[in-house]
């Protein structure tokens, strides 16, 4: 049943792109700009959030150039299979298909990251953390450093914290310092040869780092792993990536100076509002936190207790409502410094607080 309503729904979108085609093709060709304002007026009509923009990813995406070249060259004409495709894409987008799944990437401080629906989309609200974890590696003066990060999804967090601690290590006079991916295959154990004789050690752990920072990042999702490698190995970032839930892939003797994470923080009730474009095409196991939403913030927060080093800082995003309950989680005398950073709306976004040591 479900599947024959989608494809009802799918075969209605596409028509009325078809009659919309139909109805103006007489008035001239399909230009840059007059596809933009069908377009438009196509996605207001069904209630697709900002129209006018996603029409602008969607011309640029099939014609393979930057939005800003559709206002140099508005009356472009497209061909039939640049017309066609975009038309699939039109009639994907008035289903309230992400458009960041449409086009396959988005940015993340100014990088472009693969997308899939097996994980979140990259978010503006999520620089906020990276910004504060990079503020705090230059402030401590650089140096050695081995970072954590759960729930890595796109590996959106993992790599900009590798390639931005490169780049704060390692000053202008040093000069060029060629880029080197992840390597994706499996690796053997090898021997650490300036540990005691015969202490196996985890070879990819050891070569992912990257002069003083190794960033390990992990997910229980093996196709989001999949997706953040592939990422890290295309932008050139060296990272562990491990399979599994939080912190089960983490031996027990690991210890870190940064810990970070985007948990899973939707409670229930969040969860049955969220707009369409979220509910029903990024995966449920990604945003559903509990009845609090904070089951997962619990666990990473626990588990932090344990594997962050003495003075090491921990970063986790959390909800809007989430303030009073995620600084309670810290309150002990295991933390000092706790503190709920606000985002770039002036949101409450991330709980930041130092390992007592």
């Amino acid at each position: 049943m479900i599947r024959n309503e989608s494809n009802q729904g799918q075969s209605a979108a596409q028509g009325d792109t078809a009659q919309g085609a139909a109805a103006t093709r007489a008035d001239g060709p399909w230009t840059v700009r007059r596809l933009l304002v069908w377009i438009t007026s196509f996605l207001e009509e069904r209630s697709v959030d900002a129209p006018r923009r996603t029409a602008e990813i969607l011309v640029s995406e099939v014609l393979g150039v930057e939005r800003l070249r559709l206002y140099m060259e508005p009356d472009r004409e497209l061909e039939a299979g640049e017309l066609a495709a975009l038309r699939a894409l039109v009639a994907r987008s008035g289903r309230h298909e992400p458009v960041q799944f449409l086009v396959g990437k988005w940015p993340f401080l100014g990088r472009d990251f693969k997308v899939a629906p097996c994980t979140l989309i990259p978010r503006p609200c999520t620089e906020t953390l990276v910004e504060h974890a990079l503020a705090w590696y230059r402030e401590r003066g650089a140096g050695r450093a081995e970072v954590l990060d759960l729930c890595t999804g796109t590996g959106c967090i993992a790599v900009s914290l590798a390639l931005g601690m490169r780049a704060i290590a390692r000053p202008p006079s040093a000069g060029c310092k060629p880029l080197r991916g992840a390597d994706p295959a499996p690796a053997l154990p090898t021997i650490d040869r300036s540990a005691p004789s015969g202490d196996p050690v985890d070879r990819r752990a050891a070569e992912s780092f990257d002069g003083d920072v190794r960033v390990t990042a992990s997910d229980i999702v093996a196709e989001a792993v999949v997706l953040a490698r592939e990422n890290a190995t295309r932008l050139g970032a060296r990272i562990d990536f491990r399979t599994g839930d939080l912190w089960s892939v983490i031996r027990a003797d690991e210890r870190f100076d940064l810990v970070v994470s985007n948990p899973p923080y939707v409670t229930d009730a969040e969860y049955a509002e969220l707009d369409r474009n979220v509910r029903d095409y990024e995966p449920a196991s990604a945003l559903c936190g509990g009845r609090d939403g904070l089951d997962f913030v619990r666990r990473v927060v626990q588990g932090a207790r344990a594997h962050l080093r003495p003075g090491g800082l921990l970063l986790v995003e959390v909800g809007w409502k989430h303030r009073e309950q995620a600084l309670a989680l810290v309150s002990d005398s295991a933390w000092r410094g706790a503190t709920v950073i606000k985002d770039g709306e002036g949101i409450d976004r991330v709980l930041a607080v130092h390992r007592v040591g």
